[in-house]
């Protein structure tokens, strides 16, 4: 769809010998398909959503214990055709990071990221995703959750659950750890 996000494999490049910047582009890019490949993900649009599940994953939890768990609450969302509401996908629309979210952004229908109102995966990867990522989004892990919430920046202590109330119970959790620590 005309982005490079999440299509240039990460690594080393000789780009002395490249006769232009097309001839770069073009090489991180076969070699992010030849990757992609290797890890066994399917072509065609169900490629690009991979890439998509696991840019939110990565970009959602700091421990990569989580990516698989968050990769189901995407499924879960999707499959009971719920928003994303991740503030990774709104912040990578308004080119800021999440802790720097406004309400105005958080309900700027503009931004076709906004996960909030739009439902659905983004328009394109929001990072280049790594391969427990990729991996995660592929097989993601059993569960019914479709909330979660890091309730420790510090550690990555991320909960998990599929009940509202417990879900604000996490963020309450989660506003008393930054209250402390903020």
């Amino acid at each position: 769809n005309g982005s490079f996000e999440g299509w240039l494999e990460p690594g080393s490049y000789n780009v002395k010998d490249a006769d232009s910047a097309k001839t770069i582009v073009s090489d991180l890019v076969n070699r992010r398909i030849s990757h992609l490949d290797e890890l066994g993900v399917p072509t065609g649009s169900k490629r690009e959503d991979v890439l998509k599940i696991a840019s939110i994953a990565e970009a959602e939890v700091n421990q990569e214990q989580y990516y698989g768990k968050v990769s189901r609450v995407i499924d879960n969302r999707l499959a009971q055709d719920m928003p994303l509401g991740m503030d990774s996908t709104i912040a990578y629309g308004e080119g800021v990071s999440a802790s720097e979210l406004t309400t105005k952004m958080l309900e700027d229908a503009s931004n076709l990221y906004n996960s909030r109102i739009h439902k659905g995966l983004p328009p394109t990867p929001i990072s280049i995703p790594g391969d427990n990522a990729i991996k995660a989004a592929l097989n993601p892990e059993s569960g019914n959750w479709i909330y979660f919430v890091t309730v420790n920046l510090d550690t990555g202590e991320t909960k998990f659950t599929n009940d509202a109330a417990q879900f604000q119970q996490y963020v309450n959790e989660y506003k008393d750890w930054e209250e402390k620590n903020g």
